[in-house]
């Protein structure tokens, strides 16, 4: 099974999330190939996945997944500045008016899906299109799913991994 991960994942095979889902080798296997299909995205850029994942993080209040989306934002070339107003990215002028309508459909998806409103997915389809709006709504039910899976087995960051 760890050569499959080190296959796929090279590094970070060893990555706690794999450990644990390497308990169902049959689940991981599905949850990597689905990861990676999410991931690609179908156009949409990878910076606007990331706040997406890191707005669902924080809204679910999970750490581990929240910290490894954050250093991939940080890879991507998003600021560190941008990423500390995520919280409260409503107040702040660091974000594009596409930025902050990606960010209230990760927050309001991740809250009460049925109750996206109107405004909030028609702010994001006028810019991204079908495709790459249902790319993001799979990237944020992805992180919903992961991140309610890491935060209820209580997964822990691991020992190496630091916040860029």
């Amino acid at each position: 099974m760890f050569a499959f991960l080190d296959a796929r994942r090279g590094a970070v095979a060893n990555a706690n999330v794999f450990a644990l889902l390497a308990n169902c080798p049959d689940i991981l296997k599905a949850f990597i190939d689905m990861a990676d299909v999410v991931r690609e995205g179908c156009g949409l850029d990878p910076a606007l996945r990331e706040l997406a994942i890191v707005v669902t993080c924080l809204t679910l209040g999970n750490r581990y997944e929240h910290t490894r989306h954050w250093n991939i934002a940080r890879r991507l070339g998003l600021p560190r500045a941008k990423l500390e107003a995520v919280w409260d990215f409503e107040a702040a002028d660091v974000f594009t008016p596409l930025e902050k309508a990606v960010m209230r459909l990760a927050r309001d998806a991740t809250r009460a899906p049925e109750q996206v409103s109107p405004q909030v997915w028609g702010d994001v389809h006028a810019e991204l299109g079908d495709q790459r709006c249902l790319a993001l709504l799979f990237s944020i039910g992805w992180y919903n799913m992961t991140a309610r899976i890491t935060g209820a087995a209580t997964l822990q960051l691991e020992p190496d991994l630091e916040r860029l």
